[in-house]
């Protein structure tokens, strides 16, 4: 299940705060997983991990599936790159991930919402790496189960944008004072894509704690 270019994300276990790394997968033996090293997902900086460091895997499988699993780093070898070597407990031990376990944050993010008979520009209400939700307008026909594409433009902290292509599917639809909402699910999420769209919920989440506006 897991390959040699697969992205993943650790999370330290014992960290005194929430953080998140992202690193790839450059070579895989057995119960050894060897990855180059972490970046921290806020700041891009390089990460460096400490022999039994115990942390929370997770990657994107066949584009859509997320699978989790808990390893600790056993060591560390040399190569054409340095390598960082984590023990890797098997395909039985890994932990399907539920989408509702995305954290989802509330977002005003340009977007464009493309259907088989018309594409308009549109905001999101909120985003998560699971899905979003999306002001549609009254005169559109939408139903649940309807297949449609959407153009996300995520603002980062350094200043860069990510645009995102992204296949969905409606799954309900309801008015909210005065807009029309629909909530889409991401069902062709790649790798790359689904960590711009959990450092960009990771940046948000942190800016309303800052601003104390959630816990």
């Amino acid at each position: 299940m897991l390959k040699i270019g697969t992205i993943l994300t650790l999370e330290p276990v014992q960290a005194e705060k929430a953080e998140k790394y992202r690193c790839k997968v450059v070579e895989f033996n057995g119960s050894r997983l060897y990855i180059d090293y972490p970046v921290h997902t806020e700041t891009d900086r390089t990460v460096f991990l400490i022999d039994g460091t115990q942390l929370k895997v997770s990657f994107v499988y066949n584009d859509t599936t997320v699978y989790s699993f808990e390893t600790e780093v056993t060591g560390r070898k040399k190569s054409n790159i340095p390598m960082i070597c984590l023990h890797y407990p098997g395909s039985n031990e890994l932990v399907k991930v539920q989408r509702r376990q995305f954290v989802r944050v509330d977002a005003a993010v340009d977007a464009a919402v493309i259907t088989p008979r018309v594409s308009y520009p549109t905001i999101t209400t909120d985003i998560s790496a699971g899905g979003c939700a999306v002001k549609v307008q009254k005169n559109q026909s939408y139903e649940a189960g309807m297949e449609v594409e959407i153009i996300l433009v995520l603002p980062m902290q350094t200043g860069e944008y990510h645009y995102l292509n992204v296949p969905c599917r409606v799954v309900r639809i309801w008015d909210k004072s005065t807009n029309r909402i629909a909530s889409l699910e991401f069902t062709e999420l790649k790798d790359l894509q689904q960590q711009n769209i959990l450092r960009f919920c990771f940046e948000r989440q942190l800016a309303l704690r800052n601003k104390g506006l959630i816990e």
